[in-house]
């Protein structure tokens, strides 16, 4: 995920499939995996007076993913977010902290969030993916009655929605899928949850 792109029309999407699970499920906690990339580039404004980069308290206000945080209330799950910068090269170091955190959250069950750029990879895997064996081993960890979820954007291929189901699925040993995406708005994004040790 990138700072640029929280609060978009598919964020609406990604937070209500989430508050909608843990309310039918009773889910006191939810942790987002942010896989935060740098944002595409900075925004100058440009006028007469000349060119000036955006005041840091605007983008502070718009474009940052912990704000997030602010669902949490006294009669809806605690949302926390794992915002460490992600980066293909580093890939192993990021899992193992990212696993750190979610075992450091004491509320169970637990809804977790994997939110790449554009979702697991069905080959190579860039900065904007995660890979199936780290769905893995995120779904490893997780306690009976844990949630994975995970951002699913529209790829460039026909059936898309299929292919990456049956990645996902895969990765978590073929444990039941629920698949979430908007009937109207949004239609380039899916979400796949699974629960752990129970059928959904």
């Amino acid at each position: 995920m990138r700072h640029q792109w929280y609060a978009d029309h598919r964020d609406l999407v990604k937070w209500g499939t989430l508050l909608h699970l843990a309310s039918l499920y009773e889910i006191p906690a939810i942790i987002q995996i942010a896989f935060l990339t740098p944002d595409d580039s900075s925004v100058l404004l440009s006028s007469e007076l000349g060119e000036v980069p955006l005041d840091p308290r605007v983008l502070h206000h718009f474009r940052n993913v912990t704000r997030i945080s602010e669902l949490s209330g006294s009669n809806g799950p605690r949302v926390q977010v794992f915002a460490q910068p992600f980066s293909a090269l580093s890939r192993a170091v990021y899992i193992r902290a990212a696993i750190e955190a979610i075992q450091a959250v004491g509320e169970r069950p637990l809804a977790v969030l994997l939110d790449p750029d554009t979702g697991i990879a069905d080959r190579l895997a860039s900065s904007k993916h995660v890979k199936d064996t780290e769905v893995w081993e995120f779904w490893s960890i997780l306690h009976p009655s844990d949630w994975l979820i995970l951002y699913q954007h529209a790829a460039r291929q026909h059936g898309w929605v299929k292919s990456r189901r049956a990645v996902f699925a895969n990765a978590i040993s073929g444990a039941p899928v629920l698949t979430f995406r908007a009937t109207t708005g949004a239609r380039d994004v899916v979400f796949f949850a699974a629960r752990r040790g129970a059928s959904a």
